[in-house]
């Protein structure tokens, strides 16, 4: 058979493959497709050559059975397919105005060489194209709607935890960097317990634990920024808010949370209560790093025994004496 991968296949070469075999131009689809005329899996290339030597067509079930389980969405081939996409739109637009604009053209040198002849058949002619396009350009704004909802889909890719659903700790610096309104307060907070709780019963109990700490949290700081950090620690961007409101919002979560009795839902085991520790330090324009540092440091001082659970930093700000 020919081989399509002399040169780089670009986003072109995956349409047309697409269209050959007849498979709808999803993100999945596309993905695919892409893998295997510029990916370097030779495994899946093979099963591939051999699902269509001789012409054969993919159906949409081979397509599920020949791509790698847990294959990665490659973020740059979907951006691709949704470019091709938006100048499809543009396309057509601009096809919808050049005849309108030559039919337009075409009647009103009608009306200039035959004076006499009658403009009602004529003007209710334009006015049916004029409707047909007003349609065209309402389809076309619908799917230049539905690009940029996926579009923004996109632009969030990878910045959720596959595990509870909230923001990522790539996304929480990426927020950091973008700055905050002033006041803001970063909290970070760290289930306690939660190495026993898989040892004791299982690490598909903590993780079900950590989405259930996840759920109230979020339910808990409505409106302001819940991030997984690692592992069991939890970070919480609270803005626009003082250090003792937000100190406050903290030490309601925490007792909300540890007067919760919680049992494994396998066995009805007691769990038992979860407790929460927390540090809480003020933006007071610092930079994202010292900002991480600050609240780390007052987390660090709630695990202290005897401490906690949580540990906010002073609220006054030293100053340093100058002669």
């Amino acid at each position: 058979m020919v081989d399509q991968r002399k040169r780089p296949p670009g986003g072109p070469d995956v349409i047309v493959f697409l269209d050959q075999h007849r498979l709808a131009h999803t993100p999945d689809h596309y993905a695919f497709a892409h893998e295997y005329l510029a990916g370097d899996d030779e495994q899946l290339r093979g099963r591939v050559d051999s699902a269509i030597d001789g012409g054969v067509r993919l159906t949409e079930e081979q397509v599920r059975k020949l791509r790698p389980a847990g294959q990665a969405r490659n973020l740059v081939p979907e951006l691709d397919h949704i470019t091709l996409r938006v100048l499809d739109v543009v396309g057509d637009a601009m096809t919808v105005t050049s005849d309108l604009n030559r039919e337009l053209v075409t009647a009103s040198a009608e009306l200039l060489d035959q004076p006499g002849t009658s403009v009602g058949p004529l003007l209710s002619a334009m006015l049916k194209r004029a409707e047909e396009a007003e349609a065209s350009f309402a389809q076309a704004a619908q799917r230049a709607r539905q690009i940029r909802a996926e579009l923004a889909d996109l632009q969030t890719a990878g910045q959720h935890d596959p595990l509870t659903g909230v923001t990522n700790r790539k996304g929480l610096e990426d927020r950091l960097a973008a700055g905050w309104s002033e006041p803001a307060c970063l909290a970070f907070v760290d289930v306690d317990g939660l190495r026993r709780v898989n040892e004791s019963h299982s690490p598909a109990v903590g993780d079900r634990l950590l989405k259930a700490v996840a759920r109230a949290m979020t339910d808990h700081c409505r409106s302001h920024l819940v991030a997984r950090w690692d592992g069991g620690t939890f970070a919480i961007l609270l803005e626009p808010i003082s250090l003792t409101a937000a100190s406050e919002l903290v030490e309601d979560l925490c007792k909300a949370i540890s007067a919760r009795e919680m049992k494994v839902r396998e066995s009805d085991a007691p769990l038992g209560r979860i407790s929460l520790s927390a540090g809480v330090a003020a933006g007071r324009s610092r930079g994202p790093q010292e900002l991480v540092e600050a609240a780390q440091t007052q987390l660090q001082r709630a695990k202290q025994p005897g401490a906690g659970p949580v540990a906010i930093e002073s609220r006054m700000v030293g100053v340093s004496a100058t002669s």
